[in-house]
This record gives structure tokens, C-alpha cells and sequence, in this order.
């Protein structure tokens, strides 16, 4: 800082205050951006601690995706009336970046936690367990092609696409819904993919899961044994004397996320009974 009565930085001493390197400063002086408040004939460049604030607000603007030139503008033509347009315009921006945010850590968060059921729970073994209501965004399995497996993929991808686009679901493990009159025929292809949502919400694709008793049991394996675990579940049902009420509903614990063994893959499978 020189010895003025007004305080003033050299470049390096305002680079280092802004956490910024010297290039940067001197690009933005380039092309108006931010210029010192004193350059001296030998070309030494000084910047005013009122400039500080100023590039506070570029740094803003820049970290909200707001164009060089856009910035350029504002600070070539300051007044209120603009000034509070900016701001508020990033504001809806900020706003829209944190919900976005907000949404991946309850996914990571949900998914950690999954993670650890699937690691401490008993596998393949049936049980009967009272579950409160679910929901759960659910898209129809496609039937537009011939190929399973075509469809399968474009009803994924439809699926996770709304998912994005709506900042919808809760887990990163997709689940699917197998309904109550294809089950009892030993049908076991998916008639719904779904994500659970934490609670309901007004939309054409929610999907409710009934609160009640359901038969459940953890497939460890890959999706090609799941029949087996049905069979073993469908006829545990029938030993304890319940009959299947509804639908069947599988949630990825453990998938190709977390383990590329398939034969590791942790599924909890859950019908309703009564």
C-alpha cells in the first residue's frame, strides 16, 4: 500500500487480497472490466479498498454464470435501477443452484444410508414387517418395442430424465413395481420403474404404496435368481396364512454402484399381505 491519504493497492497486494493471480487483474483492465484507479506513467497500477467490493460483486456475478460482458456493462453504467435487477435475477439463479444442490445431498444422504442397511441386513431369509405409506414417482414400462431389454432402457431413461428435470426423487437406486395380478400369475416383469419420494406431491405419476403388512426378504444375487426369491417368498406367505393383497415393489440396496459382482446386488423385495 503506497503512503496517499486515500488507501491504494499495488496490483500484487490487490491480486493477493482478491485471491486471484496478477494476469487475472490485468485481463480485466483489458477489456474494462475492472481498471486500476491509478496507473502512473511508468505503467504501476493502483487499486482503491472501494475496489475490493467491486470485484466482490464481479466474483458474484462470474460464480452465477453471468457473461464477462454482462458484467462489463453493469459496471460501465451503474445505477440503482439496474443494479436491483442484477441482483435479483442472480437471486432466482442462486435460488434454482441450491435447490439443485439440496436435492443431491438428500440423494447421497439417502443412499449412504441404504448403503448401510444392505451391508448389516440378513439376506434371502422371508419376514413379515408393518410399513407405513410410501410414494413414489412412477413411470409405466414401455411397450413400444418388441425388445425387452429396448424397453427396458428407454423406460429407465424416461424415467430419470422427468427425475432430473423436476429435481424428483429421493435415492439413487431406481425401484420397480410388479402389480398384484401379474404377480399371482408368476409373472414377474416389471410393470412400473419408480423413485421414492419422502412424501406425496401433486403429480399425474405419483404411485402410492398402501401402509400395511408386507412379506419382504433381501435377494442377494443377481436380477436373473430373483424368481427363485419370489418363489421362496410367495410360499412363505401361503405358510403363515396370508394371501397376497397387492403389489410387489423392489428396491435397490446394493446395485452396480456400489459392487460389479451382479451376484453381490442387494434387492429388498416387498409384497402386501393379508
Amino acid at each position: 500500500m503506497n503512503n496517499n491519504s486515500k488507501p491504494l493497492f499495488t496490483s500484487g497486494e490487490f491480486a493477493r487480497l482478491c485471491n486471484i493471480r496478477k494476469d487475472t487483474l490485468f485481463y480485466y483492465d483489458e477489456i474494462g472490466l475492472l481498471k486500476p484507479e491509478i496507473t502512473r506513467d511508468n505503467g504501476y497500477r493502483y487499486y482503491s479498498a472501494n475496489q475490493l467490493y467491486l470485484f466482490d460483486i464481479i466474483a458474484m456475478l462470474k460464480e452465477c454464470g453471468t457473461p464477462l460482458k454482462e458484467i462489463r456493462e453493469y459496471i460501465t453504467s451503474r445505477e440503482p435501477a439496474s443494479f436491483l435487477a442484477l441482483m435479483e435475477e442472480n437471486d432466482k439463479l442462486l435460488s434454482a443452484e441450491l435447490e439443485r444442490l439440496m436435492h443431491i445431498h438428500r440423494l447421497m444422504r439417502n443412499t449412504i444410508t441404504l448403503t448401510k442397511h444392505a451391508l448389516q441386513t440378513e439376506y434371502n431369509v422371508p419376514f413379515l414387517k408393518a410399513c407405513p405409506e410410501e410414494y413414489f414417482i412412477a413411470m409405466p414400462f414401455s411397450k413400444e418395442y418388441e425388445d425387452h431389454e429396448r424397453n427396458q432402457s428407454e423406460t429407465v431413461k424416461a424415467l430419470l430424465e422427468y427425475l432430473e428435470a423436476n429435481l424428483l426423487g429421493e435415492e439413487y437406486p431406481l425401484g420397480s413395481i410388479i402389480l398384484k395380478e401379474n404377480l399371482c400369475c408368476n409373472s414377474y416383469e416389471e410393470d412400473f420403474y419408480c423413485s421414492k419420494l419422502s412424501a406425496p406431491i401433486q403429480n399425474p405419476l405419483l404411485f402410492v404404496k398402501p401402509a400395511g403388512t408386507y412379506a419382504m426378504l433381501n435377494h442377494k444375487g443377481s436380477y436373473e435368481t430373483l424368481c427363485h426369491s419370489y418363489s421362496v417368498l410367495k410360499d412363505y406367505i401361503k405358510k403363515t396364512g396370508l394371501q397376497i393383497t397387492g403389489n410387489s415393489y423392489e428396491h435397490e440396496l446394493l446395485n452396480y454402484l456400489a459392487t460389479g459382482e451382479s451376484d453381490n446386488y442387494v434387492i429388498e423385495i416387498s409384497i402386501q399381505t393379508g
